[in-house]
């Protein structure tokens, strides 16, 4: 029993000592995999610096305008609650949070042509084209489902993000667990 329970242990310490796996942190936190976007724009380690700068940033900057809508949406709930009838002090809660909202667009909106800024030339019309394909994703996905393309290496059944597969529609690295979801 005693031998047991010092090979848990010795086992647990060295799980516990193993540093992060890939896309992972300190303190285990994740990040972001840049690895196909940094190659195929071929960016640099300062344009990725840079970017992350800017996007904390704007996060920080955003912060207390998140937390003002938080505030408005909770009292609209409260006031929804009482059983509140005042169109008027229902609809300017209403109005304050939509005005919110368009204040984070316009700001991401900013960063996002701050970060196109940091490109080179050759640079942006890499990203344009992929913005062009990313605007085709739906017509992609459904020549996918009706066999006219092949999924992309890795998705669907059993791969990243499908049912079984890892990512956040799949139930993870160890398989699927539980019924399997509809096809659509």
């Amino acid at each position: 029993m005693r031998f047991r329970i010092c090979t848990l242990s010795l086992f647990a310490g060295l799980a516990l000592a193993q540093p992060p796996g890939p896309g992972m942190g300190p303190g285990g936190a994740p990040q972001p995999r840049n690895d196909a976007i940094k190659s195929y724009l071929t960016l640099t380690d300062a344009q990725l610096t840079q970017f992350q700068q800017l996007r904390s940033s704007t996060m920080e900057a955003m912060q207390p305008i998140h937390q003002e809508i938080a505030t408005k949406q909770q009292a609209l709930r409260d006031a929804l609650a009482a059983g509140s009838t005042n169109a008027a002090a229902l609809g300017q809660l209403l109005v304050d949070i939509e005005s919110l909202r368009k204040q984070i667009t316009a700001r991401r909106a900013t960063t996002q042509t701050q970060i196109a800024n940091l490109l080179t030339t050759d640079q942006r019309a890499k990203l344009k084209t992929l913005s062009d394909a990313a605007a085709l994703q739906d017509e992609i996905r459904q020549a996918v489902g009706l066999q006219l393309l092949s999924p992309p290496e890795g998705a669907g059944p059993g791969g990243p993000g499908g049912p079984g597969g890892p990512g956040p529609r799949g139930a993870g690295q160890f398989g699927r667990m539980g019924p399997r979801p509809p096809q659509q």
